[in-house]
């Protein structure tokens, strides 16, 4: 189990002009127009590629992205989750949604967050176009857990007045939910690109091993740093990594995702491909490792999962996590 806690922050917009979001690129450029304006508004050296440790302690925009507690093992207070399933282009008129997740003391940035969408669908994002960006409205912002399926109304259409939401998600709503594995196959759907680094290598197909341990590692030091989780037993880790190993990929129809996306920062291209599709595994017994797989739809796993990747959830349980699966059917999503 854990501590930590988190809340998923859904912006229903109404693009204003075309919004060109590029389908899998749309939390890269979603991020980075996020970025762009939190440095923008509220850090004093943002210039500065290296703002010295007291700065960054205490300046919202650095703090959420650039949050190094741990060094070596920092871990962002935030994720995004784009659109889903992907969108090329919103026209005026059309809808679409985002989602930003905050974990444990990341919630007192709320409002950060709130003011900075705002202000970036004055701005605009996504690809340039005719020498602009796709603005849009904000229409409302809810906080839903999807283990209970219970939504609170952060703000309302046409009101500036932005509610705390009051419940948190947490590690003990998934017992509450009906999400159990009924049988030894259980099935995962990568809905954005996941990315894994394992052994110094780049992994192309959804080993639930490497999986696991990415899953594991990230739940854990997001806890330890923003949750006051203490530090797992080693034992304890291994002991469910021997599990996680013994855990059989039986089936999967997976596509590979070229993403290279330069960096505003520093002009460099940083990889962002991965995989998306479903895997289908088999263990004799999922009793100790499905918490976590469950628990882990609401924070990605992977790398880059603050621009957009390593949205996962697991097919067949009712409320579905993040996208219903006759949606995901109808669209072909996920499929070659």
């Amino acid at each position: 189990m854990t501590n930590l806690t988190y809340t998923h922050l859904t912006f229903d917009c109404i693009a204003d002009t075309p919004v060109h979001l590029g389908g899998y690129w749309a939390g890269n450029r979603l991020r980075g127009a996020l970025a762009n304006v939190l440095r923008r508004t509220t850090c004093p050296e943002q210039h500065n590629p290296n703002p010295p440790h007291e700065h960054s302690a205490t300046c919202p925009a650095c703090w959420l992205l650039n949050h190094k507690l741990d060094p070596g093992h920092a871990r962002r207070a935030y994720s995004l989750a784009p659109p889903l399933p992907p969108q090329e282009t919103v026209q005026p008129g059309q809808h679409f949604r985002f989602t930003i997740t905050l974990y444990g003391e990341g919630w007192q940035f709320l409002p950060y967050f709130v003011l900075a969408v705002g202000e970036m669908a004055h701005t605009g994002v996504g690809q340039w176009r005719d020498g602009a960006r796709g603005t849009f409205t904000v229409a409302a912002i809810t906080a839903r857990n999807p283990f209970t399926d219970h939504t609170e109304l952060l703000m309302e259409p046409g009101s500036d007045y932005i509610k705390v939401p009051e419940h948190p998600i947490a590690w003990s709503d998934i017992f509450h939910s009906q999400s159990t594995v009924r049988n030894s196959q259980l099935t995962i759907h990568f809905l954005t690109p996941t990315r894994f680094i394992h052994d110094h290598h780049l992994a192309k197909m959804p080993d639930f091993g490497i999986f696991f341990r990415r899953l594991l590692h990230r739940i854990d030091t997001l806890g330890t740093q923003l949750a006051g989780t203490p530090r797992r037993a080693e034992t304890d880790i291994e002991r469910l990594h021997v599990l996680a190993d013994k855990v059989r990929l039986i089936d999967a129809d997976m596509h590979w995702i070229e993403l290279r996306p330069r960096s505003g920062r520093d002009g460099q291209f940083k990889p962002m491909s991965g995989f998306i599709g479903k895997a289908t595994y088999s263990a004799e017994n999922w009793q100790e490792l499905w918490p976590y797989v469950i628990f882990g739809q609401g924070i990605q796993v992977g790398k880059s999962t603050s621009k957009g990747n390593g949205v996962y959830q697991v097919v067949g349980f009712d409320p579905m996590y993040w996208l219903d699966q006759t949606v995901a059917n109808r669209a072909g999503f996920g499929t070659k």
